[in-house]
């Protein structure tokens, strides 16, 4: 059924009256257009013009749907219900191409298959119930979804990532619409800052040997935090000093690309998992929690030992909730005495491990397989800066003519 036409009448300069079609698309204002609105739909075989009793754009819109969808199934002898089955039969419905596109994702990560339904849940609410079917998925349909995360504050991160989730859905199903790229929200870069040795000395100062130990090995491996959750002894290799991160199908962990690979361990860290080996609290992990569990709170205690051992900046300010029960409160708090610091975390341990390897002469395709990088643009990312000080002899070299 073709989409319906809307008209409003105006008065030309010779006193005559014509009807203009309504124009939509962006930065055009239909909100301001006022009744009467006509259509003309096809009544025997001819257009009609009618006039719709609705005061505004919208319902004019839905009331032109309504009259063609009534007109069209009377001139085939069906109910509108029996019309519009007929004429649904070969779409797809945005609900079902969702739970589909879900079970072809159920073998991701649990935390990746959690993000997909909570975006594309997310955006079946923001479109409504009147965009039923993927062909009906427009550009401005994909803008008006867009607008609806602006409009909850989320960041442009964010509405990147749930907008690709989105774009995905659709070319699986071959549904071409995307927003333009020069309207996609502008997200920077993170450039890599590796910890110095400086932050490092003063970090592993203030931890005790459990901790010295997981942190080293985040350091030494370069690994992402499930993947030290759930490495296990079986895992390393003591004769070939290697950790080989592969998936552990009982717990539903899956090495991100569903891509094991084996990462060499630096022999200071082989001489700390020996000495752990031999009074492991666990006979599968290395690192459990109090109740034997695979532990998974690093982000968290890397803070708290930030802050003790003074690396906070002082900076950093946000709201938590604190309290129990009918007693919770959201208060402000500041880095200078909580660990909310946002300038510590775990991935800048990961990028220090990268720009080690890269300063100790390890090929860059080495170190994207050892990072798990699909694309060495990624991978070029986690590289750091080399301190300068670390440069110093070079500096000097490059000037010494003009001493």
């Amino acid at each position: 059924m073709p989409t319906p036409s809307l008209y409003i009448r105006e008065k030309t300069p010779k006193g005559t009256w014509r009807y203009r079609r309504i124009k939509e698309g962006r930065g055009v204002k239909t909100g301001v257009l006022t009744a009467p609105f006509f259509t003309r739909p096809f009544v025997d075989g001819k257009q009609m013009w009618k006039t719709l009793s609705a005061q505004a754009f919208k319902e004019a819109k839905e009331e032109a749907w309504q009259l063609t969808a009534a007109l069209d199934a009377q001139s085939k002898g069906l109910t509108v219900l029996e019309a519009e089955a007929i004429s649904n039969a070969n779409r797809v419905a945005i609900g079902s191409a969702v739970a589909i596109y879900l079970e072809q994702k159920s073998g991701k990560a649990i935390k990746t298959v959690a993000q997909y339904r909570l975006t594309l849940n997310e955006f079946m609410e923001a479109i409504g119930p009147k965009v039923r079917f993927l062909d009906e998925i427009t550009e401005n349909v994909l803008r008006s979804y867009k607008k609806f995360m602006v409009g909850r504050g989320y960041a442009a991160k964010t509405i990147d990532t749930r907008l690709n989730i989105v774009f995905f859905l659709l070319k699986k199903n071959g549904i071409a619409a995307r927003i333009p790229r020069d309207e996609m929200p502008t997200v920077e870069e993170e450039v890599a800052v590796p910890y110095t040795e400086e932050e490092l000395k003063k970090l592993f100062a203030g931890m005790d040997e459990e901790e010295t130990l997981r942190y080293k090995f985040f350091l030494g491996t370069g690994c992402r935090d499930k993947e030290v959750t759930f490495a296990a002894w079986a895992d390393i290799d003591f004769d070939k000093k290697t950790y080989h991160i592969r998936r552990k199908e009982d717990m539903q962990f899956t090495p991100k690309s569903h891509e094991s690979r084996t990462v060499p361990l630096p022999d200071s860290l082989i001489t700390l998992l020996k000495v752990r080996r031999k009074r492991a609290p666990q006979d599968r992990w290395i690192f459990v929690n109090e109740e034997g569990r695979p532990d998974n709170h690093f982000l968290r205690k890397l803070k708290r030992i930030a802050l003790r051992a003074g690396l906070n900046c002082g900076q950093c300010k946000t709201k938590l909730t604190v309290g129990r029960f009918d007693k919770k409160k959201v208060v402000e708090v500041s880095c200078k005495n909580q660990p909310v610091c946002e300038h510590i975390y775990l991935h800048r341990l990961r990028k220090t491990c990268a720009t080690r390897w890269h300063e100790a002469g390890v090929p860059i395709r080495t170190i994207q397989v050892w990072l798990g990088h699909k694309n060495l643009e990624t991978t070029m990312i986690y590289l750091g800066v080399t301190d300068s000080e670390k440069l110093r002899d070079n500096i000097n070299a490059a000037f010494g003519s003009h001493r």
